[in-house]
């Protein structure tokens, strides 16, 4: 009888320890976030690379297999995001309305309106109502190895 004793004092400890492990890897585990949050979450950080005037924050959410009629690759985009900031102008992103469309392919549209504020060597202070634009865009983004990405994206300025 005294060798089951630390037996069933140990069994309690150990069904707390299991409960503890199981809560701790529910809480820590990876969350998978729907694609429509994750393309949220690209355009935001798209959007925050912009502001801190970071061109690698904004391209690391472009495909390599970005096209674009007015924007051209992925190469010429970065090279005109590169060419802003060497000219020591800053742009202000703000993203007036947005909505999400599931393609049949499985990919999905992001077709929002923007307001675009690019300031000089006077910083964005300097920006006046004169000097911000609209912009509708269309931008779809793809699954490339669990990261959404854009791969085509349309631009046009609002009148």
């Amino acid at each position: 009888m005294l060798r089951g004793a630390p037996t069933m004092r140990l069994a309690p400890v150990l069904a707390v320890g299991a409960v503890l492990t199981a809560v701790a890897a529910y809480v820590f585990w990876p969350k998978s976030l729907l694609p429509e949050d994750q393309v949220r979450a690209a355009v935001r950080e798209m959007q925050a690379g912009a502001d801190a005037r970071d061109p690698s924050r904004v391209v690391a959410q472009v495909s390599e297999r970005f096209r674009s009629p007015g924007l051209g690759d992925r190469a010429d985009l970065k090279r005109l995001l590169l060419g802003e900031l060497l000219r020591g102008g800053g742009i202000r992103v703000v993203v007036l309305q947005a909505d999400l469309q599931p393609e049949a392919d499985g990919r999905i549209r992001w077709v929002g309106r923007l307001a675009v504020a690019r300031a000089g060597g006077g910083g964005l202070a300097a920006v006046t109502d004169a000097e911000v634009r609209q912009l509708h865009i269309e931008a779809l983004f793809a699954d490339e190895d669990r990261h959404w990405r854009v791969v085509e994206a349309t631009v046009r300025q609002v009148q």
